[in-house]
C-alpha cells in the first residue's frame, strides 16, 4: 500500500498513477480528483460554488502586477504558491505588510513559475477538520485547533488541541469533499475568527497531515481505518473522542523558540510571543501532552531527530556569533 505523506509525494504518485495502480493499493484518489486539491485556484473555485467563504484572491504571474494593486488591495498581503507541489524558494508563503516591503522583496519584474496567489490576510486561529471519505460518505471526523505555529507569525502546527467537531465546519468540509468527489483521507483547513466565529477556507490537504498523531492519540486511527477499507474490511470507528487532548511537535517547538530568540531583538511582537512561550513551557511539556513522534515501544527515532536538531541549532548559533564577531572587528 502506497501512502503519500506530503504534497511532493502526492504529485509524484499522481503523475505515475497508471504505473502504480496495478502493482499496489494507492492511498489517494485518481489524478483528476487529486489535481483539483493540488491546484489551490481550482480548490477555491469549487469552494465558492459550494457557498464556502474564501479569501479575496488574485492570481499573480509577474511581480510587475504588484504596482497596480498597491492602494486597491488592502495590506497585509499573503503571497502563496498557486500549486502545492513545488519547493522553489520564491514560491514559499510570504506575508507582506507595506508597499515598501513589496518593493524590497520584489525589486524588478519577475515571472512566477508556477503563479502565486495574492490573498487578503484573514485573522483567526487555524482549525483543521479531518475526514475519512468512502463512497461519498464521511466515516470518521476529527477537528483540531492550532495553539502555536512555526514560524510564530503563522505556519505549521507546533502545539495543537483536539476539539469537538463544529457542525458548520463539518457541513462545509463534507460539501467540499463531495464536490471534489474525494475518496480517502483529507484535512480541510479554515481560519476561524475568534470574534463571531466566522470561518474562511484556507486549503485542502489531500493526504495525511502533520498532526496525524493527534487523532491517533485521541483514539481516531485514520491510517488503520484507511488500510482496512483498502482491503475490503469494515473499520470500527468510535463515535466520539476526548476533546482537549493536546499534542506537541517537539523539534518544531524548539525551532520556534530559536526563531523567537533571534527576532526578539528587533520586534515587540516577537518579545511578547517569546515571553508567552516561556511561561507556558511547563504546561506544553506536561505528561498529559502527546509528543508527535515519541512512543514508548520505539523511542529511538524521536531521540535521534531531537539530537540532530539540537546539533543544528548549536552549529547555527556558533556560526552566527563568529559572523557577528568578524563584522565587529572589521568596523574597528
Amino acid at each position: 500500500m502506497l501512502i503519500p505523506t506530503d504534497d511532493q509525494t502526492l504529485t509524484a504518485i499522481t503523475e505515475h498513477y497508471d504505473d502504480f495502480k496495478d502493482m499496489l493499493q494507492i492511498a489517494c484518489p485518481p489524478p483528476a480528483m487529486t489535481r483539483l486539491v493540488l491546484n489551490k485556484v481550482s480548490t477555491l473555485e469549487i469552494a465558492r460554488k459550494c457557498g464556502i467563504p474564501v479569501p479575496n484572491t488574485i492570481v499573480i504571474s509577474n511581480s510587475a502586477q504588484f504596482s497596480d494593486l498597491v492602494g486597491s488591495f488592502p495590506f497585509p498581503w499573503v503571497l502563496k504558491p498557486a500549486v502545492k507541489e513545488t519547493r522553489l524558494e520564491e514560491t514559499k508563503t510570504h506575508t507582506v505588510a507595506t508597499s515598501d516591503e513589496v518593493a524590497l522583496r520584489f525589486p524588478s519584474s519577475r515571472e512566477f513559475t508556477p503563479p502565486m496567489l495574492l490573498q487578503e490576510y484573514c485573522a483567526g486561529a487555524g482549525v483543521g477538520v479531518e475526514m475519512l471519505m468512502h463512497e461519498g460518505n464521511c466515516l470518521a471526523v476529527f477537528q483540531h485547533r492550532r495553539l502555536k505555529e512555526l514560524p510564530y507569525t503563522g505556519g505549521v502546527s507546533v502545539t495543537a488541541v483536539a476539539e469537538r467537531p463544529d457542525p458548520a465546519l463539518v457541513e462545509s468540509s463534507l460539501a467540499l469533499l463531495r464536490a471534489l468527489r474525494w475518496e480517502g483521507v483529507a484535512m480541510v483547513e479554515f481560519k476561524v475568527n475568534p470574534e463571531g466565529g466566522s470561518a474562511v477556507l484556507m486549503e485542502v490537504n489531500g493526504r495525511y497531515w502533520g498532526t496525524i498523531s493527534l487523532p491517533i492519540s485521541a483514539g481516531i486511527d485514520f491510517p488503520w481505518y484507511d488500510w482496512q477499507l483498502a482491503h475490503c474490511e469494515q473499520p470500527e470507528i468510535p463515535l466520539t473522542y476526548p476533546a482537549g487532548t493536546k499534542w506537541r511537535w517537539t523539534v518544531g517547538y524548539f525551532e520556534r523558540l530559536y526563531g523567537l530568540l533571534a527576532a526578539a531583538r528587533y520586534t515587540a511582537a516577537a518579545r511578547e510571543a517569546l515571553h508567552g512561550d516561556l511561561v507556558q513551557l511547563p504546561e506544553d511539556f506536561g505528561l498529559e501532552v502527546f509528543d508527535s513522534t515519541l512512543t514508548v515501544t520505539d523511542p529511538m527515532p524521536s531521540f535521534d531527530l531531537f539530537f540532530r536538531a539540537m546539533k543544528y541549532f548549536a552549529s547555527h548559533s556558533v556560526g552566527a556569533l563568529l559572523k557577528s564577531f568578524a563584522r565587529g572587528r572589521r568596523r574597528v
